[in-house]
């Protein structure tokens, strides 16, 4: 057990928790003693390339770094072999083409997890040991603007702490943080194939990501042939909200076909909570 509680950041590679990291270097935050970043396996390169740049920088701090994952996503979920796996939030088309959506499961199970996994082993608790010692402290790269995805941690002897709620610092904030202190502009991070994102961000994917984007296309079939094969849904899913093939959505702007909305383009698309994408 430690005796003073562990203060182990919680590293999605994306802006907002990137913007910690530069802080906490740059001495506006206190050091954290650990640094964890779930690995899905799924992430876009330009990710991956920034997720490098900060584990060198984290190497120069002597910050412990810990890369934890639960496996490939997007091969695991594409499984037929009759072995269970993680549900996505796809959109669902019924048998009587009414539209749902499927339960998330995929955060828990690649996110959450591991990364409660590893914070036990840092504490010093066994799996499903309790105590009522707060023995570590969740940092979270979460906004101003993102203040409703503010929770309460599962246990006893674990909390949470937000600082760019505390300092009333947005997204955009963050971002200009970024730019006013030299570093470069760090990226968005989502699974290629996360059905979450809005046409804004599918057409970025399309368009300066084209590896990418045709691995999402690739996918959005593929997983759909899945399904079929497997056997155990009637519904049929698809990544884009619209319910055809990712590739033959039209991802015009709202301005593109002629159309001009009050509230600007997008304005209510669902974005993911969670651990993903801070």
């Amino acid at each position: 057990m430690t005796n003073k509680p562990l203060r182990i950041l919680s590293l999605g590679a994306g802006v907002q928790s990137t913007t910690l990291l530069y802080m906490m270097v740059k001495g506006e935050i206190e050091l954290p003693d650990h640094v964890i970043f779930s690995d899905t396996g799924w992430e876009p390169k330009p990710v991956y390339e920034h997720l490098a740049i900060l584990e060198e920088l984290m190497q120069q701090h002597n910050i412990p770094f810990h890369k934890v994952t639960a496996g490939n996503i997007r091969s695991d979920v594409l499984r037929t072999d009759g072995s269970r796996v993680a549900l996505l939030p796809t959109y669902m088309k019924n048998p009587n083409n009414s539209k749902g959506m499927m339960q998330r499961q995929c955060t828990a199970e690649y996110k959450i997890n591991p990364a409660m996994k590893k914070h036990r082993e840092l504490v010093g608790l066994k799996p499903r040991q309790q105590s009522k010692e707060h023995l570590g402290t969740t940092i979270f790269g979460i906004s101003y603007d993102e203040i409703q995805r503010m929770k309460d941690p599962p246990f006893s002897w674990l909390r949470n702490e937000y600082p760019l709620i505390d300092m009333k610092l947005t997204r955009q904030m963050c971002l200009d943080w970024c730019q006013e202190h030299g570093y470069g502009l760090p990226p968005r991070s989502a699974c290629i194939g996360c059905p979450f994102k809005s046409d804004h961000e599918w057409r970025l994917l399309r368009d300066t990501m084209p590896d990418e984007w045709q691995d999402a296309v690739d996918f959005d079939n593929e997983y759909r042939e899945a399904v079929r094969v497997r056997g155990k849904l009637s519904s049929i899913p698809f990544l884009h909200k619209s319910l055809i093939p990712l590739g033959e959505v039209d991802l015009r702007t709202s301005k593109e076909k002629g159309q001009f909305s009050l509230f600007g383009e997008d304005q209510f698309d669902q974005e993911c909570e969670g651990m993903c994408g801070v």
